[in-house]
């Protein structure tokens, strides 16, 4: 099958908003809707993508691919429909790998995976760090996540405005932990968006939700724990909004889209051009 790929940054301009959980879900969300999805994961200091999907014993990472010691293959692993990507969990390691990985090994790791997925979605790391900027220099989109708090949405602005300048699109905002106890309302949230940005809408409100809480404890994913919850519910709605490619600013044709991203990945983990 010919797949027509997207690649998707999801990053917080702070931690602690609920982005690299959000992004699982959503992942599980788009497999569920029958959308080859490829979640890797971009925060090389943090790494944990792995562990919210209660994958604890991935011995393989997509650094050994990039050291040449695994195959692209062997450090995909399959879990609830979707595949993932883990990073590592040693900022060192990943440090020794960027500053010394060839090119053309970079080149060719990246190609091999997209090319086997319809979305990619980049699980970035929080803050405006090189790791964030590594993780929106790749993508042709970004999502960016916020909670409804000042300073939470004056982060998401900053990061909007660097993705502005890596020449990555950002279709929206996310709004994740709303509901009681919120600073600002989604009507706020918006208002002060579209003004600081001139148009940027809320994609989608995630209530704040006991049984994410609960399905964390438990390793799984809220759209599989409790698939009826408010937040799963809202999750399942972003990602159909995520899965239409209505309003692209681009044509996502398979060969275009390929070597476009894989140049601003090459460039964006080695610091080189292809």
């Amino acid at each position: 099958m010919r797949f027509r790929p997207r690649s998707i940054s999801i990053t917080s301009g702070k931690g602690g908003t609920g982005k690299t959980t959000l992004t699982a879900n959503l992942g599980v969300a788009l497999g569920a809707l029958g959308k080859d999805t490829t979640i890797l994961d971009g925060d090389l200091a943090m790494a944990n993508l792995a562990i919210v999907l209660g994958m604890h014993k991935c011995e393989l990472s997509f650094l050994d691919a990039l050291k040449g010691e695994a195959e692209v293959k062997d450090v995909i692993y399959r879990n609830y429909g979707i595949k993932v990507v883990p990073m590592g969990f040693r900022f060192e390691d990943a440090h020794e790998v960027l500053t010394k990985v060839k090119r053309e090994r970079v080149e060719e790791a990246i190609k091999e995976l997209l090319k086997q997925t319809e979305f990619l979605l980049i699980d970035g790391a929080a803050g405006i760090q090189d790791a964030t900027i590594i993780s929106i220099a790749a993508a042709r989109e970004m999502i960016p996540v916020c909670n409804p708090t000042y300073t939470s949405l004056v982060d998401a602005y900053k990061i909007v405005r660097m993705a502005n300048v890596l020449g990555s699109w950002t279709r929206g905002v996310v709004v994740n932990r709303t509901g009681r106890g919120a600073d600002l309302s989604a009507d706020e949230v918006e208002a002060f968006m579209s003004r600081a940005l001139g148009s940027m809408p809320i994609l989608s409100e995630i209530p704040e939700d006991t049984k994410v809480q609960e399905a964390e404890l438990a390793g799984v994913p809220v759209v599989v724990y409790e698939p009826d919850c408010e937040a799963s519910i809202a999750i399942g709605k972003l990602a159909k909004l995520v899965a239409g490619e209505a309003n692209l600013p681009y044509v996502p044709y398979e060969e275009r889209a390929v070597a476009e991203t894989t140049s601003r990945l090459v460039r964006a983990l080695t610091g080189r051009s292809i």
